[in-house]
């Protein structure tokens, strides 16, 4: 879904096979593989290569410590505490890279600062619910955990179901002409409860706020079926999602289908 919904606007090829990349005078040749399995020379004005970021640790001299680091150098830290292999040094931020975004940086801040003062005395800190967005139009946004990772810790025993709803129907989505996207939610069988969402579609980032909100608080997914849900508003569609999940987990009755987000004759 994600990738037919950023096709539709222009051509995309998350996996493409770059052979060959130079300049041109003042234009870049690129020779590629297509989605056919066709090699095509395309000659554009600008490219943008991201790689990712770098850690921030040049000129540390972390080269001179017996600091346990990553396959690139990093140092390896404890996520709860900030403590490194080096039981005296803590580190955050851009110099752990657990999780390069701002409001995870500040956390992992306060927990080494304050492990780092009453050393050797240290606590476990609060860790907040992952959160994620790429703005982008439609937004892309997760919260918990992913699918790869809800598979790689439920998938072997089958433990997990996903809920889902498109927002190509969706009223509200449908009303401000940005019905294009898909909300992946899932839920663990038995317990019932919410382990993280995928989203890519309208208002994505706030959606993912709701949520995340709703994964700290380990809230099953009957519980978060019965808060409020105003109409009409694109947080229906997260309801529908909830009610899927709910299905499948066998906690709930199955969705009518065709059946109107409103109305007290709808569920």
């Amino acid at each position: 879904m994600r990738k037919k919904t950023f096709s539709d606007e222009f051509y995309l090829d998350a996996d493409v096979n770059v052979k060959n990349m130079e300049r041109k005078g003042d234009l870049v040749e690129i020779t590629y593989i297509n989605k056919q399995g066709i090699e095509q020379i395309k000659e554009v004005e600008y490219v943008l290569a991201a790689t990712g970021r770098r850690p921030n640790v040049d000129n540390l001299g972390l080269d001179n410590l017996k600091l346990e680091s990553d396959d690139r150098g990093v140092p390896i830290a404890d996520p709860y505490t900030m403590q490194t292999s080096i039981s005296s040094i803590f580190i955050a931020g851009d110099a752990s890279n657990q999780i390069p975004l701002l409001h995870e940086a500040a956390d992992q801040g306060k927990i080494a600062g304050k492990n780092a003062g009453v050393y050797p005395n240290i606590r476990v800190g609060l860790r907040r619910s992952s959160i994620a967005a790429v703005f982008t139009d439609p937004q892309l946004a997760m919260v918990g955990l992913s699918h790869q990772q809800v598979s790689e810790k439920f998938g072997g025993c089958g433990c997990f179901e996903t809920g889902s709803v498109s927002f190509e129907s969706q009223g509200r989505s449908r009303v401000m002409l940005k019905n294009k996207g898909l909300l992946n939610l899932y839920g663990e069988q038995g317990t019932g409860r919410f382990l993280g969402a995928e989203i890519v579609g309208p208002q994505a980032e706030h959606l993912a706020h709701l949520l995340a909100w709703a994964h700290q608080n380990r809230m099953t997914v009957s519980q978060m079926l019965d808060m409020p849900f105003y109409h009409p508003v694109i947080e229906e569609g997260v309801r529908t999602a909830l009610r899927d999940l709910n299905t499948k987990l066998k906690l709930g009755a199955a969705i009518v289908s065709e059946c109107m987000e409103c109305g007290p004759g709808c569920w």
